[in-house]
């Protein structure tokens, strides 16, 4: 038969895979057993020798027809694979399948899973394309020594573009994400194990906050709902079931974040990518629950990506993954109808996605509060006398569906500011999922010099 046949898409390819037999006048057969690719843009070789013509390189789990195996090669048939053809809408087409050879011991009979995969970035991308783990592809690649910090700081101006040599797997991820991807909850949301007493895990000795007891209530699984203070884009996009492309937007640059400069101390963006947007498809609807339990909503479609890997220096901010509330500059976001137009003013106690509509109605927010307090000294001049400051430990309880059973907890949690000595907040968050507690975020002020 000849080498390659006609045009033909990935369906009609694997019906017709049933009937191929290697060679000339081959007789109708058993249907090859299917293989997975291990390793990291494998090469795909015209003959059973390393040094043989490269057909084709593929990803990690991309899938082939095993037809033989002789001293470590094995004789594959390759269909496509729709992840290199994102503008295909899932089907390779216009693809010419086609029969080669690889090496034996990067196939194996099942996929790649997420944890196999984790300690490589590349591999770890194709088994669960999303755009944290292109970040950390990218970020993962090596830098040729011209284009590494010592380097940059000779030869490039602060904010200066840095040009990175193209990577043809990179470039095939790009691609992808750029089409967009549905990442999977699974993937995405992870919140350790249940928390049996929130209020004894904050810690707080002396605390006496009395919640009502916890049942099984809205969310019966952790892939029904995320918390804008316990996720990011993947995990807020993989529940809400919308897909999500990252579009660069400007190349990577040298900058600085010290109080002096002009050294270059960061480049901007991972390996080619120096800014980028998030979009969503459909976009996300994010629900606001205030203090007087209002329920505001936004459709958010597309945010600027903060990517210029600078390390955190100063201020507020989450101690973990988190997604900043909308509205930022260069967010396309809309109010959504039906729902409480919520004034700026307004205390959001917590922003969330759900894989089904929250009811316009006003949810029920129970509060209590335990003072604390403490002084700070006397440091003449600038503090002339004792200064006694009288704060408190909040916890809400929100009830998203009126049924008696707290939802979502938010504790905010003031500590001594080191050096004035004024209230500054820890915020945390917990979600009750099937009946039981699980941590979900948590934001905490800093003074800064």
């Amino acid at each position: 038969m000849p080498r390659r046949a006609g045009l033909i898409s990935l369906a009609a390819a694997l019906a017709g895979a049933a009937l191929w037999a290697p060679g000339a006048g081959a007789q109708l057969g058993p249907e090859p057993p299917v293989r997975h690719v291990q390793g990291s843009w494998v090469n795909l070789r015209e003959r059973p020798r390393p040094d043989a013509r490269v057909e084709a390189q593929l990803p990690a789990n991309t899938v082939v027809r095993l037809l033989a195996e002789q001293d470590g090669w094995c004789e594959v048939f390759y269909t496509g694979d729709s992840r290199l053809n994102p503008d295909g809408k899932g089907e390779v087409i216009r693809f010419i399948p086609f029969q080669s050879h690889m090496a034996c011991n990067l196939l194996a009979a099942q996929p790649l899973t997420l944890p196999q995969a984790a300690k490589d970035p590349a591999r770890a991308f194709w088994v669960a394309p999303s755009s944290n783990r292109l970040r950390a592809y990218g970020n993962a690649l090596p830098r040729p020594a011209a284009l590494q910090l010592p380097a940059l700081r000779k030869s490039h101006a602060e904010g200066a573009e840095v040009r990175y040599p193209a990577r043809p797997e990179f470039d095939a991820a790009k691609r992808l994400l750029r089409a967009g991807v549905l990442p999977d909850t699974a993937h995405e949301i992870a919140r350790g194990k249940p928390v049996p007493d929130p209020v004894a895990d904050l810690k707080l000795p002396g605390l006496r906050l009395a919640l009502q007891p916890i049942a099984s209530s809205r969310f019966k699984r952790h892939g029904e709902v995320a918390l804008l203070h316990d996720t990011e884009a993947d995990g807020l996009a993989a529940v809400a079931g919308s897909r999500i492309a990252v579009v660069p937007t400007a190349a990577p640059m040298g900058r600085y974040n010290r109080h002096s400069g002009p050294e270059i101390e960061f480049v901007t963006g991972f390996w080619d990518v120096g800014a980028a947007d998030l979009v969503f498809d459909p976009p996300l609807t994010i629900y606001a629950i205030t203090q007087q339990g209002l329920v505001g909503a936004q459709a958010l479609r597309k945010r600027s990506w903060q990517i210029d890997n600078a390390d955190f220096y100063c201020g507020g901010n989450y101690t973990g993954p988190a997604f900043e509330d909308p509205g930022a500059e260069g967010d396309e976001v809309v109010p959504v109808k039906r729902y409480a137009r919520l004034p700026e003013t307004a205390q959001v106690l917590t922003r969330l996605v759900t894989t089904t509509e929250l009811p316009a109605s006003a949810a029920a927010v129970k509060s209590q509060r335990q003072p604390l307090g403490w002084t700070i000294p006397a440091e003449p001049p600038e503090v002339p006398k004792p200064v006694r400051i009288q704060t408190a430990v909040v916890a809400y309880e929100i009830d998203l569906d009126r049924d008696g059973i707290a939802d979502i907890l938010r504790f905010e949690v003031p500590f001594k500011g080191e050096m004035s000595g004024h209230p500054l907040f820890a915020h945390h968050w917990y979600l009750n999922v099937g009946g039981q507690w699980f941590r979900a975020g948590r934001w905490i002020d800093q003074e800064c010099t």
